[in-house]
C-alpha cells in the first residue's frame, strides 16, 4: 500500500513544491490551501503523515492540530511555519506535533522529516505487532 502524505498550507508554491518532491519519492500526496478543507479530508481519508502550516488564512494550525490529534492520534504531524519561535514549537509539540520545520526550508528538510516519520511509524508498528 502506498504511503500517503497530506499537505495543508495556504501558499500554493509550498504545497506544489512539497507534493513534487514527495511524489518523486513514491509517496501519494494530496494538498489543500484551506485549513477547513484539509481538516475535512484528514477526518475522512487515511493519511500517514501531515505537513501542516501553523498560519492559515481560514484557520489556526494549532486548532487543526488539536482536533486531529484527538480524532487520529496515530497521524504523524510535521508542523511547518514561517513564524518559528520556541514558544510556538513547544505549544505545537504539547498539542501532539511530531516534528517542526521552519520556513524557509529546503528539499532535504522535507525529505528527511517525512522519511523519519515513516521510519518511526514502522518501528512503532513492529513493536505493537510483536
Amino acid at each position: 500500500m502506498q504511503q500517503r502524505v497530506l499537505i495543508i498550507d495556504d501558499e500554493n508554491v509550498i504545497c506544489q513544491g512539497c507534493k513534487m518532491i514527495l511524489s518523486e519519492m513514491g509517496y501519494q500526496c494530496d494538498h489543500f490551501l484551506s485549513g477547513a478543507e484539509g481538516l475535512k479530508s484528514i477526518l475522512n481519508t487515511p493519511y500517514d503523515v501531515l505537513l501542516l502550516d501553523m498560519k492559515l488564512k481560514d484557520m489556526n494550525g494549532m486548532e487543526i492540530l488539536a482536533t486531529i490529534k484527538d480524532a487520529k492520534p496515530e497521524l504523524y504531524v510535521i508542523v511547518i511555519t514561517g513564524y518559528s519561535t520556541v514558544k510556538n514549537a513547544v505549544t505545537a509539540m504539547k498539542l501532539g506535533a511530531n516534528d517542526y520545520i521552519s520556513k524557509p526550508f529546503d528539499d532535504d528538510d522535507i525529505i528527511i522529516a517525512v522519511q523519519n516519520a515513516f521510519k518511526k511509524q514502522s518501528i512503532t508498528y513492529n513493536i505493537t505487532e510483536s
